[in-house]
């Protein structure tokens, strides 16, 4: 497992390196500076601002100097606005919110995808099955800028059950609901689907058949036989549900007044910051690439059959 694990970081060492040059070569090209969001800067303290933070520097020196920090040291330097701060400090002060309901999130769509796509298999081609799936894909086509002010509408204006959901006070607040909802909906129809699709193959099986002979009540089978040999295409969309997470929270912070690490790069692109864009780009990155990773190496507690080499 040592090596395979070396050998997946070596290969997705290049995939890492292409964001972050990609990312760089658009800021470049990015007109105005980060002094310029601000009131007109004389000349003399616009110098003295690109000197400190390098930005007077040839281009090529400056794509060198901030990947050496980054895989030196993990620092993604200092951010241009708090000029007090750094990026490192910023990620850590924004980042657990989004982590905890991100995490939330997950474990809500997990655990209602999983159980309608088991449901919609056992229910093949009934108009429950019909109902799951159609429901399901239905609600993954809206997007979430639209459904997110649907839910707000719904749950605060028409029924009263919520109040306004804005601000952060933790995760036991329920505040926080309508923000874990509108995560866990996106990535809820492709567990559905896959959960669904591997239930159905692995009913097909002859063990199952088999099972089903002996007089094994259905939730037994599915308990003891098929949901075991169906997880690791469930396992595998989880990997996936990870960028959407992020991809979610940058739209949800702003909407919900939540101080997570969408707001981050909503404001940092506002203010033109650059350190902050690219290590919270490099950052996502690295969760996307780390969390298929993981992936990988639960396959083979699944499955024993799987071999990492």
């Amino acid at each position: 497992m040592g090596r395979y694990l070396l050998r997946r970081v070596l290969l997705l060492i290049p995939i890492w390196l292409a964001v972050y040059t990609l990312t760089f070569g658009l800021m470049q090209l990015t007109p105005g500076g980060p002094w310029d969001r601000e009131k007109p800067v004389p000349r003399e303290v616009r110098e003295a601002l690109d000197r400190k933070y390098g930005l007077d520097k040839p281009v090529w020196q400056q794509y060198v100097d901030y990947l050496g920090g980054v895989v030196t040291r993990f620092d993604f330097g200092p951010s241009y606005s708090s000029r007090s701060r750094t990026v490192n400090e910023i990620i850590a002060d924004f980042f657990p919110v989004s982590l905890s309901l991100g995490l939330m999130a997950m474990a809500l769509g997990t655990v209602v995808g999983v159980s309608l796509g088991v449901v919609s298999a056992l229910r093949h081609n009934t108009w429950l099955d019909y109902t799951i799936v159609g429901s399901a894909l239905f609600l993954r086509t809206i997007p979430i800028f639209v459904l997110a002010p649907m839910l707000m509408i719904l749950f605060v204006l028409q029924l009263g059950i919520l109040d306004v959901p804005l601000g952060w006070q933790g995760l036991i607040d329920q505040r926080v609901i309508l923000p874990i909802i509108l995560l866990a909906a996106g990535p809820l129809a492709d567990v559905v689907r896959q959960t669904r699709v591997a239930v159905l193959e692995v009913l097909n099986q002859d063990y199952v058949a088999t099972a089903r002979a002996k007089g094994l009540k259905t939730h037994m089978i599915v308990i003891r036989h098929v949901m075991r040999n169906a997880l690791i295409p469930i396992v595998t969309s989880l990997g996936l549900i990870v960028n959407g997470l992020i991809h979610g929270s940058v739209f949800l912070d702003r909407v919900f007044s939540l101080p997570g690490f969408g707001s981050i790069v909503i404001n940092s692109i506002q203010l033109l910051d650059f350190p902050v864009i690219l290590g919270a780009t490099i950052f996502s990155a690295l969760l996307v690439i780390g969390a298929n990773v993981v992936v990988d190496l639960i396959y083979p507690f699944i499955d024993p059959r799987v071999r990492l080499n």
